[in-house]
């Protein structure tokens, strides 16, 4: 993919990759823009590991433009900290999602490439900023962009007794910011055989430095209330899953369809558990099919979108 660097409208600065498929190879009449917005720990190079493992062959494959972008306060990305009394951090990222760095990508790649609608793939703690923009878009009265979808993977409703008793241990780099040791991240993202060597081999490049803003209050100020606070306000169509070795969450029947219950006012709630995959499914052997189901589903949303508006 191709590194970008964009000024936003608030004297920011987002930065990323993205995959731009020419216009005449387009597959589908009304194509989306898909926007990937990694989870914790990780930065844009999440989808973009390797050749083999990339969103690029999806993206090339069916003439979809893909954007992965670092989230504010990761990479090239501007910070979003210190933290507005009053506010917190999935809500300062919705907002610069919202306002500022999803209508850039918009006007710069969206609009000239003749998409229809934006569709948000987010994984893990990434989810955050993208329910909070969805329901924040849902409220708007003069959108932005043009929202068709969203994606989410990586994150559920219950801690597992796994992450409750053995937490991840962040090294600190600065008061603000802290990162997970390249000596256990492997072993907690993957479980053994589920991910190619190649990939492995680029463990310590993939690994980025996080705000601890994020990671330390998850637990509490995220997790028990994203159903009622903010999944329960969108109004897009949804594609949920679960990873049946998933070490941070529980993963069951039941717990599939209390997350897919919280989208209650979502025009289309698509659940589903992928079984044997690991957390990082984007980085693993699942990885090309789960891509190519994310793209089937957002090809969706696009025609849905532009024949209903």
């Amino acid at each position: 993919m191709q590194p970008f660097q964009f000024a936003l409208s608030n004297n920011g600065t987002v930065t990323g990759v993205h995959s731009i498929p020419p216009l005449s190879t387009s597959r589908a009449k009304y194509p989306p823009l898909i926007v990937a917005l990694h989870g914790g720990c990780y930065d844009h190079q999440y989808f973009d590991a390797t050749p083999n493992y990339s969103a690029s062959l999806a993206s090339n494959a069916f003439g979809v433009p893909f954007v992965a972008i670092d989230r504010p306060s990761y990479g090239g990305t501007s910070t979003i900290l210190p933290i507005p009394e009053g506010s917190d951090f999935y809500e300062q990222t919705g907002r610069w999602l919202h306002y500022y760095i999803l209508p850039k990508l918009w006007s710069e790649i969206g609009k000239p490439n003749k998409c229809s609608c934006l569709v948000l793939l987010c994984h893990s703690l990434g989810v955050m900023g993208g329910i909070v923009t969805a329901a924040l878009h849902a409220k708007d009265d003069t959108p932005l962009y043009p929202l068709g979808g969203l994606i989410a993977n990586g994150m559920g409703h219950i801690q597992s007794s796994f992450m409750k008793s053995t937490p991840p241990s962040f090294v600190a780099i600065d008061d603000d910011h802290a990162l997970f040791p390249v000596e256990r991240k492997d072993g907690v993202m993957f479980k053994p055989g589920s991910v190619a060597p190649e990939v492995l081999e680029q463990t310590e490049r993939l690994n980025a430095v996080s705000p601890l803003p994020e990671l330390a209050k998850f637990p509490t100020l995220w997790l028990p209330h994203w159903r009622e606070k903010w999944a329960a306000q969108v109004k897009t169509s949804v594609m949920f899953c679960l990873v049946e070795d998933d070490p941070f969450f529980v993963v069951n029947e039941e717990q599939i369809d209390i997350c897919v219950q919280a989208f209650k006012n979502s025009r289309r709630v698509d659940g589903s558990i992928v079984r044997d995959a690991p957390h990082c499914m984007e980085l693993s052997y699942w990885s090309q099919g789960w891509y190519a189901r994310c793209f089937g589903f957002a090809m969706e949303c696009s025609a849905s979108f532009a024949c209903l508006n």
